[in-house]
């Protein structure tokens, strides 16, 4: 983990910071949502981890209550307009 700071986490620890799946994390990660690195591991060919920026992740944490706080405001004023 040379190079980065020991706060970063990796895709599996953030997708318990997160509650989401590793998997979920990942894609953000290619979409730019999040920030990381990948690492590879030495003696192990063909494989690496991702370390995420816990900057990045709570940036996207507030981006996603942010954004369910205004769906939540569009339901509850549907439903006062019917």
């Amino acid at each position: 983990m040379s190079g980065h700071p020991s706060s970063w986490l990796t895709a599996q620890q953030t997708a318990v910071a997160m509650n989401t799946t590793s998997a979920e994390v990942c894609r953000l990660l290619s979409i730019g949502r999040l920030k990381g690195k990948k690492h590879k591991q030495l003696g192990r060919p063909g494989l690496a981890q991702w370390f995420v920026n816990p900057t990045s992740i709570s940036r996207e944490k507030k981006r996603a209550s942010k954004q369910a706080a205004a769906a939540a405001r569009r339901r509850k004023s549907a439903k006062k307009s019917k």
